[in-house]
């Protein structure tokens, strides 16, 4: 996932009016502080302040001012695994939340902004830490959490595995033997597994690999051989394609970059 501009709080004045019918081929997230008038799916919608959503890639796009001055803020963002991202925290495209936590979001929007047009060593690896945040903060607002239908012990069984992960990314974590620690068949464990962590456990492994591999390649202390050994990856050229399927460039590209 690539982060490809960042605008923290300006302002559109009144009368102005913003179309794109055709998309802008990313995705964006939009944080309106004052009504205005949105396109969403389909048909234009009046907001209430501080009005948050994400538009797709293919999505039409419209924004019209007709109000008064409309304050905004936004950040835009590419990659293969950039809807898997939004799953992940539950958040969907071309709808309107309103979450009680503006005040963060505004923080993090700021934040991210921040870092983006910044030079500074890691600026990259942080833009991509607020943005998650970001997309966590509005999660957990905006998605009631429902009580688990499993037993504390069976749910801190689970937990203990994926802390395990994320301490061990080198270890040759297979379903076989994560079930096997909580003496359970593949088929309950993996179902388990997806229904606390929402996302299933080889791309949890293959997620959170890449997450440790970006953060110590930002280090620049390894070489691209010795990070792919770190997190698991025996074949380096199956490490760069891994890396440059979720982020769209080469390892020594992304070290370049931050």
């Amino acid at each position: 996932m690539i982060i490809t501009n960042v605008r923290k709080k300006s302002l559109a004045k009144n009368g102005f009016q913003f179309t794109r019918m055709k998309g802008s081929g990313e995705y964006t997230i939009v944080h309106l502080f004052d009504e205005a008038s949105v396109f969403i799916e389909d048909k234009y919608v009046t907001t209430d302040k501080n009005a948050v959503f994400i538009y797709s890639p293919s999505s039409k796009q419209a924004v019209s001012c007709e109000y008064g001055d409309v304050y905004f803020e936004k950040i835009t963002f590419s990659g293969d695994d950039a809807e898997a991202l939004l799953q992940s925290y539950g958040l969907k495209c071309d709808k309107i939340y309103y979450p009680a936590c503006v005040d963060e979001i505004h923080r993090l929007f700021d934040k991210a902004d921040d870092e983006f047009f910044t030079p500074r060593r890691y600026a990259g690896n942080a833009v991509n830490v607020y943005f998650e945040l970001l997309l966590l903060t509005l999660s957990r607002d905006i998605n009631v959490e429902e009580p688990h239908e499993y037993d504390e012990n069976t749910v801190k069984a689970f937990c203990e595995i994926r802390k395990n992960i994320f301490d061990k990314p080198h270890m040759d974590w297979t379903v076989d033997s994560m079930s096997a620690t909580v003496n359970m068949n593949k088929a309950k464990f993996f179902e388990i597994y997806k229904k606390l962590f929402n996302i299933s456990p080889i791309q949890d492994i293959i997620s959170i690999r890449i997450k440790i591999a970006k953060t110590l390649l930002c280090t620049h202390r390894y070489s691209v051989a010795e990070v792919a050994e770190m997190t698991g990856y025996q074949n380096v050229f199956h490490f760069i394609r891994q890396i440059k399927k979720h982020t769209d460039i080469t390892p020594k590209q992304f070290e370049k970059q931050n």
